[in-house]
């Protein structure tokens, strides 16, 4: 439920069980399925196969687990009394068959009693099991075992119709099956492997059903075998002009291997219904552009659902993992953490409350066609919702809200600011608790003073202002969610009121209230969005329309008695989606497709390539497209002294999964072999495999989307990952052409942001999904830089960083103020790569953070973790040099 990504790198294998046996080495299917001339004419194809499986007279036992299926027969009615038979007289599905006559019986003169009459309210029921069954065995196969079953479509059989007629071509691929395998169907054999066999009609029957079932499910079927395994006789009544005849009939009885397999003819998804670079859903743009032909401009198309992207933060112990988990599972809490126990990844987390991981979860809103009736909430407590997929599918034409829960205590600070730059999130939700100013201590969920959580060297350490201070810094679209109402005394109330409305208004932000509802409120009432919570979110969504940065809406909630939680949802139904920012200057032409890696998965050592996940920023990404992957760092690289997430060099022998969030963690003797053709090769060429756009697979992501993508190496270059640990890093991005990387840049500060900052001080840097040690080379007004710098050469640049160097020993005072005496607005800040060099686009936002230090103290127990404040410096890239 943590992850936004389940795989099984390593599904059962389709095989058969015809072809050895009694062993445990049975052939791979693939060699055995029949040509389509061999199919179109049936007695060449049995032949061959009779003269090959004639001596086999039974198979292994029917597997519990895997793709194979061994059914006695696929008939939506009773099968045929048989006066005899010389297999075995299995007596399959008794409520199905009845037993068969034996010849004494007909001698005595005793009649074969006729099958009972089946409805066709009991055939519809047996057909929707025998479909259901084949989407299981399907998805044994499949390396995604997720699949949607509230879109599955169990064929209808009519009235007046006795047999099920499949469809002239398969219908659309269900959702999760694009990587099956196929199942394989042994028809007539059971359970134990006896041959028990059908009639020549009603093996036909039954292939023909299947056939129909499988076309639901966007799936053909190939018959592989039919072999004859014995005779059978039967007595047929015959209807004359004036008495009744009774014919005998004597027929082979067969058994059948079927192959199912997903038909790549419909594995076409709602994502390719348009051939535009258009983005799928509606923007708002956060500069007040309404000029033509402005991505803010395009309509909602009726084949895709709104995805919202949403960033929980706020301080510890502040209620953001309780809160997602009243959301996401509508589950009011305990007040000892009972909502957010399914969002925990870590033992230590629930033993001490404190989150130091990030969790996903998605939330979906469906709307219906009437604007009176309510709007109902998708989560894990609605019906039929076993997984992500489902959401998508019970969601459609709503809105998806993608929440990502993130770490607050200072300790986990990576994980804290990573939550809010990378990922690119259209909101942030700031969580304070509203027991923050005063002293509830002995009452369950009670906030803890910061001397509890800190420690005692920052007693007087406001860490919720410290988040807010950081989160308008970075001028984010922001709301601002009170918890734990339920605590906080009117007083209390009114005082942290009182500092968050003063911070708002000192940063030019307008503070909106939410009034919150009247009356006691269950956990059902939280499945559905009344119309006057829709009608109080609209009224704030209508002011942020024009500017989202000008208004920030305040909810006071409490997932302890359930207090405005419809009105969140009601908020997180209407906030509006704002436009991708333009990075891209007019001298520095993007890449027509970037998607930025905020996460790497390991896979099994055997599987290739490699996966990946992370936001698409422009263009739109298919599966097939073979784009770049770096940089990679061309030189040999020592362990950075910044890396406090960093880890030791493992054991080439060690399966146990990597993860590098930081350029300068991987040792110089695990570097990948380059391509001959080139010896310092940074872009390494890529093909995508699978996409999957919140776990839903798709054959496109469009900009703007967050998506898991894997990737292989091509057959020009070097191999993506090794047996020692993957060499995919977050902060690589996957593009089209190669792009310009970049070991110094220019940002541009206000001057007031920037006063601690020191020339030669190393700091630690986030732009978009990079996180990087740099050292700061230079300070200047934007009068005084020079004109022609932008044609300095890469070696001009490691020069200056080499004499900064050395600077740092000539001043005992620990540098040169940036600042100074500069009394200019602005101030370029000149930067510099330690560890390697990284892909940063031209007018993007940066982030600048201390790296180091002892912060706000640094530990004094042996293992302790120091930990580091939330002071930052914000400011947009303007030059870059290689």
């Amino acid at each position: 439920m943590a992850s936004i990504f389940t795989f099984d790198p390593d599904p059962p294998r389709v095989s058969s069980p015809w072809s050895t046996p009694g062993t445990s080495t049975p052939k791979d299917v693939k060699s055995q399925i029949l040509s389509s001339e061999e199919q179109a004419t049936p007695s060449m194809g049995l032949c061959r196969v009779l003269f090959e499986d004639r001596t086999v007279t039974r198979l292994e036992a029917e597997p519990q687990e895997g793709p194979t299926e061994y059914k006695l027969h696929l008939l939506l009615r009773p099968r045929r009394s048989f006066t005899a038979q010389s297999t075995g007289r299995y007596i399959p599905e008794a409520k199905h068959l009845p037993p068969s006559r034996s010849t004494s019986e007909l001698a005595l003169g005793k009649r074969p009693t006729p099958p009972a009459k089946v409805t066709t309210h009991t055939r519809q029921h047996r057909l929707e099991q025998l479909t259901t069954q084949l989407l299981w065995r399907l998805q044994q196969s499949s390396p995604n075992h997720s699949s949607s079953t509230t879109s599955l479509t169990i064929p209808s059989l009519p009235e007046a119709t006795t047999e099920l007629r499949p469809p002239s071509r398969p219908g659309k691929l269900l959702p999760g099956l694009e990587d099956s395998r196929g199942a394989l169907y042994e028809i007539g054999v059971s359970d134990d492997g006896t041959f028990v066999g059908l009639a020549e009609d009603e093996m036909e029957e039954s292939l023909n059903n299947l056939r129909a079932m499988a076309a639901t499910l966007g799936c053909i079927v190939d018959v592989l075998r039919m072999v004859p395994v014995g005779d059978c006789e039967w007595f047929e009544d015959v209807v004359s002009c004036k008495d009744v005849k009774r014919n005998r009939r004597i027929g082979k009885l067969w058994v059948a291997e079927a192959y199912v397999k997903p038909d790549g003819a419909s594995a076409k998804l709602p994502d390719e219904a348009a051939d535009t670079d258009m983005p799928p859903y509606r923007y708002v743009d956060l500069q007040k552009s309404r000029a033509a032909g402005n991505s803010a401009g395009q309509k909602k198309t009726s084949s895709s659902t709104e995805q919202l992207r949403v960033t929980l933060s706020g301080a510890t112990m502040s209620g953001k993992s309780t809160l997602l988990g009243t959301l996401s599972t509508a589950t009011l809490d305990n007040g000892r953490g009972k909502s957010r126990l399914s969002m925990l990844r870590h033992r230590h987390e629930i033993t001490s409350g404190i989150t130091s991981s990030v969790t996903q979860e998605l939330i979906g809103y469906h709307e219906t066609d009437d604007s009176s009736s309510p709007v109902e909430v998708i989560n894990y407590a609605s019906g039929h919702v076993s997984g992500w997929n489902d959401i998508h599918s019970l969601s459609r034409p709503g809105r998806l809200v993608f929440l990502s829960d993130s770490a607050g205590h200072p300790r986990y600070r990576r994980t804290a600011v990573r939550g809010l730059v990378g990922w690119a999130p259209h909101w942030t939700l700031l969580c304070i608790a509203a027991d923050d100013a005063e002293d509830t201590s002995g009452k369950n969920g009670s906030t803890p003073s910061a001397q509890e959580a800190l420690g005692t060297a920052v007693a007087d350490f406001d860490l919720s202002k410290a988040h807010l201070d950081l989160c308008l810094k970075l001028d984010l679209p922001l709301v601002v969610v009170v918890t734990k109402l339920d605590l906080a005394s009117r007083s209390g109330l009114r005082q942290i009121l009182a500092k968050l409305l003063s911070s708002l208004k000192t940063a030019g932000r307008k503070p909106v209230i939410l009034p919150n509802a009247t009356g006691t409120v269950s956990e059902g009432d939280m499945q559905f969005i009344s119309g006057n919570d829709l009608a109080e979110a609209r009224k704030v969504a209508t002011m942020l329309e024009d500017n989202p940065m000008a208004v920030v809406p305040i909810v006071l909630t409490s997932a302890l008695r359930g207090t405005s939680i419809s009105r969140l949802h009601a908020l997180l139904h209407e906030l509006p989606i704002p436009a991708p920012r333009s990075h891209a200057s007019l001298r520095d032409t993007p890449p027509s497709v970037l998607f930025y890696i905020e996460d790497v998965y390991t896979k099994s050592l055997d599987a290739q390539g490699s996966i990946v996940s992370g936001h698409l920023q422009y263009g739109r990404l298919s599966v097939g497209n073979e784009l770049v992957l770096g940089p990679y760092p061309i030189d040999d690289v020592s362990e950075d002294s910044d890396q406090s997430d960093a880890q030791s060099f493992r054991n080439p022998r060690s399966r146990l999964p990597t993860s590098r969030s930081f350029p300068g963690a991987l040792h110089g003797r695990n570097t990948l072999p380059l391509r001959p053709t080139q010896a310092r090769q940074e872009w390494r060429c890529a093909q995508v495999v699978s996409i999957r756009n919140l776990r839903l697979p798709v054959r496109t992501l469009y900009a703007g989307q967050v998506g898991t993508i894997g990737v292989v190496p091509t057959s020009n270059a070097a191999p993506i990952s090794t047996p020692s640990m993957v060499r995919i890093r977050k902060g690589m991005v996957l593009c089209s052409g190669e792009p310009q990387v970049t070991s110094t840049f220019v940002a541009e500060f206000a001057r007031d942001d920037v006063g601690s900052l020191a020339v030669g001080n190393l700091v630690v840097v986030y732009i978009a999904s990079v996180r990087a040690t740099a050292k700061i080379l230079s300070a200047q007004t934007p009068d005084s830089a020079p004109g022609s710098r932008s044609t300095a050469s890469p070696q001009r640049d490691v020069d200056e960083a080499c004499a900064f160097a050395s600077l740092d020993a000539e001043n005992s005072d620990g540098g040169v103020r940036v600042a100074g005496a500069v009394t200019d607005e602005k101030l370029l800040v000149s930067f510099h790569f330690v560890a390697s060099r990284e892909y940063v686009e031209v007018g993007a936002q940066v982030l600048v953070m201390p790296g180091g230090g002892p912060g706000l103290y640094g530990g004094t127990e042996r293992g302790e973790k120091g930990v580091a404040g939330l002071e930052g410096f914000v400011g947009r890239v303007c030059e870059r040099f290689g």
